[in-house]
């Protein structure tokens, strides 16, 4: 509020004033002589003339010195209360009195401008800070500036005072006087002549607050939510009228504890939490007399400066909508309590005067609702002003008025904007309570899970794609090798088969880069140790950064083992490192300058991640794969973007835009997490954590056993020869694989699906020496039928499964069951080489 208001108090109180007299005198003789001298000058000659105008100088002088100068205390243009204040302060003094007074006194006129103050007011006014230049005491409102929470209360102070009223207000507790929170009093009233009467005094420990008026205390009772205030012993000391209805209780109900109507631990509703995560939440089972249960959720807080340990709790009904409300009751709290709930509830609540909630002004509001709207919620603001009105005052009025009846979602014109769900319930006043519920964390849940839900459609829909796109790669690629076998180097059709060959290989990259993005890739995942993986990847690795880029590994000690899919992880270094290369590279220059990439491995664990900057972590051990480049650095406003499929930062053609996306679905399927920080013209560092594994013996065993076969391999039979079953529902594909497996020398034998496959196996089992399958077919999937097939028809054979894309579970199996997989599209030359592989082992 200001410290006075438009209409202008009369000045000199009514008196006249001889100075004033004077000035008015000199004014009208200086502007006489100046109308002489200009209208008759040749009569009254030339002295004449600058005499006249020596006195109208003069007097604008005297002019000017009374409306800038002495003239604003005792001359014409006095300021607003001046004359009265200069009165008080001379001889006719009948307000001294206020010296006598043991609280800080303050008097006005009715207009609200300051004319004196005593010792006591003075002196909260110099250490409050707020005294400036000005002689006069400023206004009660300026000494509480610095507190937001107090403009409420100055506000109802004020308006009384202009209304002649008398009024008592208990300020909430604030440091803005004394340094330390204190709570203080202020009192309001007219006396004789005209004047206002202010006073203040600090409460003290235990002082009770004097009763109040009832403006706020409907709030409570006509709450479209529930609500009761509990002792520290469970005994309910009050409960509203929704919550009454909810559970079949009279209007004064008997002495009721939380356990006789709640179902669970009601200590859950009781015990405050000494963390400091404010209001806690709960859900509960509410329990009526007639014994009729009902799922609510609670939101149980303790007041900032309670003594007694007393909780309150919200309670919101599971059908989001208060019964009806049963007839009034006389209330069970008093107005400091009334103030004390409606200043530390955790939704926003605010008083209007007007039960039109598009045309009606605040009176009060809480604090939630201040920092809910960034401080717009002041008293006399229009409540409409809260709202975004982009749809027009009328829609948005509209909007308002239906919250009366239901409760509406409406946005606040806040940056951003917050979704609120508004509640208005009406008193017998005339005036209206305003409950206001941020939901925008709600409706960011709501839009991340239809995020999530779009992003599994299309993980469905890049599988069913894929794994007809690889079927027909798989059939353009044999037949390629088919014909490239006929027609070797230097013949005619070489160099366009070849072509198709390559072609078809950059089609086989971009489909398994849109199933790793979907995370629909089926993962071989094996048990190993990441320095020894990074460390064998070093010269690929440094094969891409080419020859003027350094490059360094350091390794942590002591890393434990993790289990994911070697292949795919190495993926994600090949993409990483290539970025890495992109961004040393300079714009003008076709390869990198002077540029160092850095991979570090460390074991780390969530908790210091999360002290890196990233999050959300679950709690855990992680191996720490770091790849850190002395690049560009990522924009701001690509940062957001950099894991989208599609969004690229390099020239066009020099990318497709998948390789970061590709890396993140890997490693989130993986089970893992990957961040990055970047600073512009310093670099990039990416990191990966990869949750730590704990290997069983049989796992060991495993591990050393491939230790050993790397340093002495045992020798392979690579001869084309074996008895081969295989099993696949497209005809094309299996007629092309077929016929390049019988011209490498295998025997071998097809089956259209699975059913079929256990015909043949049962007719001749043990017979064959490795089963080729496709994972997903018809009436019977590959891994079904090796379910259903008796251990006697599968005999020694190895077991391949091929699949453009196959099932989750399918991971699974490859744990758990020894067969192997390849990931279509394959070449004939890739097939051969691991059926040889399979043979000989």
């Amino acid at each position: 509020m200001t410290d006075h208001v438009d209409n202008p108090p009369p000045r000199g109180g009514g008196r006249l004033d001889p100075l004033q007299i004077l000035f008015w005198v000199s004014a009208a003789v200086g502007i006489g002589a100046a109308g002489v001298a200009i209208t008759a000058g040749p009569s009254v000659g030339q002295a004449g003339a600058v005499l006249l105008v020596l006195v109208a100088a003069v007097g604008m002088v005297l002019f000017f010195w009374m409306s800038r100068g002495a003239g604003r205390q005792h001359g014409a243009f006095p300021e607003r209360g001046v004359i009265a204040a200069s009165a008080l302060l001379g001889g006719r003094n009948e307000h001294a009195m206020i010296e006598a007074l043991d609280e800080a006194a303050l008097v006005t006129d009715t207009h609200l401008s300051p004319l004196v103050a005593n010792v006591a007011y003075y002196n909260i006014a110099e250490a409050a800070g707020v005294m400036g230049e000005s002689d006069r005491p400023p206004m009660m409102s300026r000494l509480f500036g610095a507190d937001p929470m107090l403009s409420a209360p100055m506000f109802r102070l004020s308006k009384a005072a202009q209304l002649g009223q008398t009024r008592r207000e208990e300020l909430p507790a604030t440091a803005a006087l004394t340094g330390k929170h204190a709570r203080f009093e202020a009192c309001v009233g007219p006396i004789p002549g005209g004047y206002v009467l202010w006073r203040l005094r600090e409460l003290g420990a235990g002082e009770a607050s004097a009763p109040d008026d009832t403006s706020r205390q409907i709030f409570l009772d006509d709450a479209p939510v529930g609500f009761f205030a509990a002792r520290p012993d469970g005994t309910i000391a009050y409960m509203n009228r929704a919550l009454r209805a909810v559970l079949g209780l009279g209007e004064d109900p008997a002495i009721l504890r939380v356990r006789d109507i709640v179902k669970e631990d009601p200590s859950k509703l009781l015990r405050r939490d000494r963390r400091g995560f404010g209001p806690t939440p709960a859900r509960v089972t509410l329990r009526g007399l007639d014994g009729h249960e009902t799922q609510v959720s609670t939101l149980s807080f303790w007041p900032a400066e309670d003594v007694d340990g007393t909780s309150r709790s919200f309670v919101f009904f599971s059908d989001a909508e208060a019964p009806e409300a049963a007839p009034a009751a006389p209330s069970a709290r008093g107005s400091g309590e009334t103030d004390e709930v409606f200043a530390q509830a955790p939704l926003g609540i605010a008083v209007l005067d007007g039960a039109d909630p598009a045309s009606a002004a605040l009176l009060d509001s809480n604090a939630s609702l201040m920092e809910m709207t960034q401080g717009r919620a002041t008293p006399s603001a229009a409540f409409a002003d809260l709202f975004e009105a982009s749809e027009g005052p009328q829609a948005l009025a509209q909007r308002l008025r239906q919250a009366m009846n239901d409760p509406t979602e409406i946005t606040l014109a806040t940056s951003p904007p917050i979704a609120v769900h508004v509640h208005l319930a009406r008193s017998a006043d005339g005036r209206s309570i305003a409950y206001l519920l941020n939901v925008s964390q709600q409706r960011e849940l709501e839009t991340r899970l239809a995020q999530s839900e779009k992003m599994r459609e299309i993980g469905e829909l890049a599988a069913g794609v894929a794994h007809d796109f690889n079927n027909l790669l798989t059939v353009v690629m044999q037949n390629c090798s088919y014909l490239l076998r006929r027609h070797p180097v230097g013949d005619a059709d070489y160099p366009t088969l070849q072509e198709i060959s390559d072609n078809a290989a950059s089609a086989k990259e971009l489909s398994e880069m849109l199933r790793a993005y979907a995370r629909q890739q089926t993962f071989a995942r094996e048990v190993f140790d990441v320095g020894d993986f990074v460390g064998s990847r070093q010269e690929l690795i440094r094969r891409i950064m080419g020859a003027s880029i350094k490059y360094e590994i350091r390794h942590g000690r002591d890393l434990p083992y993790v289990k994911v899919d070697k292949t795919q992880l190495e993926r994600v270094l090949i993409n990483l490192a290539t970025n890495a290369r992109d961004a040393m590279t300079p714009k003008d220059s076709p390869i990198p300058k002077d540029g160092k990439l850095t991979v570090r491995t460390s074991v780390i664990s969530a908790e210091a991640a999360r002290g890196l900057g990233h999050n959300p972590i679950e709690d855990g051990q992680y191996v720490m794969i770091e790849v850190e480049d002395t690049g560009s650095g990522i924009k701001p406003e690509h940062a957001a973007k950099i894991f989208r499929p599609y969004h690229s930062t390099k020239e066009a053609g020099k990318g497709t835009g998948l390789g970061l996306a590709t890396s993140y679905g890997i490693i989130k399927q993986s089970g893992g997490y990957i961040f990055f920080s970047s600073k512009l013209g310093v670099g990039t560092t990416f990191r990966i954590f990869l949750p730590v594994y704990d290997p069983t013996a049989e796992e060991l065993e495993e591990i050393a056993a491939k230790e050993r076969a790397l340093i002495a391999p045992p020798p392979k039979d690579v001869a084309g020869r074996g008895k081969i079953l295989f099993v696949e529902d497209q005809t094309a594909v299996r007629r092309s694989i077929v016929r390049n497996l019988k011209e490498c020398g295998y025997e071998v034998e097809e089956a259209e699906n699975g059913e079929e496959a256990l015909e043949v196996l049962g007719r001749n089992p043990g017979a064959y020496d490795i089963i080729i399958s496709d994972v997903s077919m018809p009436i019977m999937t590959g891994p079904e039928m090796l379910q259903e097939a008796d251990p006697a028809m599968i005999g020694a054979a190895k077991v391949l499964f091929l699949s453009g894309y196959a099932p989750e579970s399918f991971s699974h199996m490859l744990e758990q069951y020894p067969v192997h997989y390849m990931s279509k599209p394959v070449t004939m030359e890739q097939l051969v080489g691991r059926v040889k592989e399979l043979l000989a082992a």
